[in-house]
Formats: structure tokens, sequence, C-alpha cells
């Protein structure tokens, strides 16, 4: 995708807003040499956003390219989301690394050594197939979204014996990029705004800036919740199932007791729903004298995970 795909590994999502202007989200990644590059190639870059996004009509209020990525692990388990601010690289036990032509020539490669493995028996049969079922569905979807001319250039030109797989360590210097940009951002901010703020508030809105949402292991109702900045961000789907709050919905909670936490929790993950105030028209899971929790408290904050 050209200049596109630089933004994607950066972690940023483009697109066209109100005519030709070209919005990238999250802003506070932007470094010089990103701007740089969209300042030289600001056409080629709306040429190609329209070019990825052709159902989308110039008039609309925002034109967004039809985003389609995987994410694969070393050991070949994979998932596919369409938002590039999930990151290159995420660190899901094991780290994930977005796909593309080089990183598929290197699994390949780990495939076939895996192949041999098991043809000499050192890798069991069910060992083995789990592996095939894997690559395959990466080498599928690698085929349709990459295509074969770019894999097999990868296949020819890539020394998998260098090639640099995704690990803790290597995620951890890429995640050091995006904590150090957040981290300029915060010093930017006014000092009051973070007045009293605890610890865990802190990393709480670390999590929901840097990547737009932060798993929340509650003890409160003994599960995982999932804050999110509002309702566009798009979770991946190893948590797409656990109930979901967004920050304006933790704000309206504000001050309610555990056990209305506890009721709040088991409607929207029954039946969905929304908080909202309550003079709000349409239906709201309580009254909101009944509803929320300190920012302190966190729904019982222990650990982001």
């Amino acid at each position: 995708m050209g200049y596109l795909d630089t933004l994607n590994r950066a972690g940023i999502r483009a697109s066209i807003r109100r005519g030709d202007t070209l919005w990238l989200d999250p802003q506070y990644l932007v470094t010089s040499k990103i701007a740089e590059i969209v300042r030289l190639h600001k056409d080629d870059l709306l040429a190609e956003i329209r070019r990825c996004a052709a159902d989308t009509a110039d008039d609309a209020a925002e034109i967004v390219p039809s985003y389609r990525f995987m994410w694969v692990a070393t050991d070949l388990d994979s998932f596919e989301e369409y938002d590039p601010r999930f990151g290159y690289e995420l660190d899901c036990d094991p780290v994930y690394r977005m796909l593309d032509a080089a990183y598929y020539a290197w699994l390949r490669h780990r495939m076939e050594n895996a192949r041999k493995s098991h043809e000499s028996g050192r890798l069991d049969d069910g060992a083995f197939e789990v592996l095939r079922t894997r690559f395959n569905i990466v080498h599928e979807w690698a085929v349709l979204h990459i295509g074969e001319d770019a894999l097999r250039r990868a296949i020819r030109s890539t020394n998998v014996k260098t090639y640099v797989p995704p690990s803790e360590q290597i995620f951890a210097a890429y995640r050091k990029i995006w904590d150090d940009a957040w981290n300029a951002c915060e010093q930017r901010r006014a000092a009051a705004s973070l007045t009293g703020q605890s610890a865990q508030a802190r990393r709480l809105q670390h999590l929901l800036d840097t990547q737009g949402y932060a798993c929340i292991r509650s003890s409160v109702v003994e599960d995982i919740i999932v804050f999110v900045q509002d309702d566009s961000v798009a979770v991946p789907a190893k948590w797409s199932g656990k109930v979901q709050f967004t920050i304006d919905e933790l704000r309206l909670m504000a001050g309610s007791s555990p056990e209305a936490v506890k009721q709040v929790y088991e409607v929207k993950r029954v039946f969905g729903g929304k908080v909202v105030p309550s003079d709000e028209p349409g239906s709201r899971l309580f009254p909101e004298s009944t509803l929320g929790i300190t920012t302190s408290q966190q729904l019982a904050l222990e650990h982001a995970v």
C-alpha cells in the first residue's frame, strides 16, 4: 500500500475529512519523520485512501480505507482486524505481529522445519496438525491480501536466519516508541488535570490514550472488563467477548456501590445496552443515583492485562 503501509506499521489510522483534509489518528504518534512523509506525499496518500475506499462517496464526512490486517504469533495463531491503531505488534501472550510478506516468509520457513520434525518423529501428529491448520489460515489470507507475487519475492529475498521474529523483548522496544510519544504528549497537558489521580488511574489513562482500550481484571465482578475511549474503538478479537464500558459510561457510574456495579455488569453481559444520564430520553440500565464507581476505585482495579 505504499505510504499508507508506513502509517499502518506506525499504528496510525489515516482518513480524509472535509474535502482533502488528511486526518491521522492518534495524533501523538505523528513523529517529525511521519509528518515529513505526509508533507511530501500528501497527494499520493489521498489517492491511496480513495483507491482503498472506492465504495465511499467523496462527499462523505470521513473517507476511511477498507483496512484488512492479520496479526500472527510465532506459534501461527492469528486473528484478523480492521484497525491499524492496534499497532504493528501486540503483547497478547505470545506477541503477535502484523503480517507482511517478510514475516510470512519467515513463518513459512518455520512451518517447513515443523514438517521435517514431524517426518522424523520429533513432532507428534497432534502438534503438527495444529500448526498445519493454523498456517493454512495464514497462507490463504496472505495470498488474498498480500498477493502471490509479493510473497514469492519475499521468500526469495528474506534471510530467515537473520530475520527478527516478534518476542517480548522486541515488543518492549517497539512499545517504547509509543510510550515515549505518550509521555511527550502527557508533559504538554496541564499539570492540574493530573492532580489527585492514583497510580492505577494513570495506568488506565495511559492505556486508553496509547491503544484506545484497556483490559481490567476486576475483583468486584470477578472477570476482565474492557474500558474503551468511545464506541468507535475496535477491540482485538481476544477481548471482544468481554463486557465493555466507554469512558462516558464510567463517568456516569461514579459513586455507585459494588452491588450496583455488579448489576450493571450482568445487564450489559446478558442484554448489552448502554449507561445513559437519567435525564436522557430512552432506556437506561439503572437510575443514575445507583450507578458508578469513583475514579480511584475503577471497578476495584487490580491490574491491567
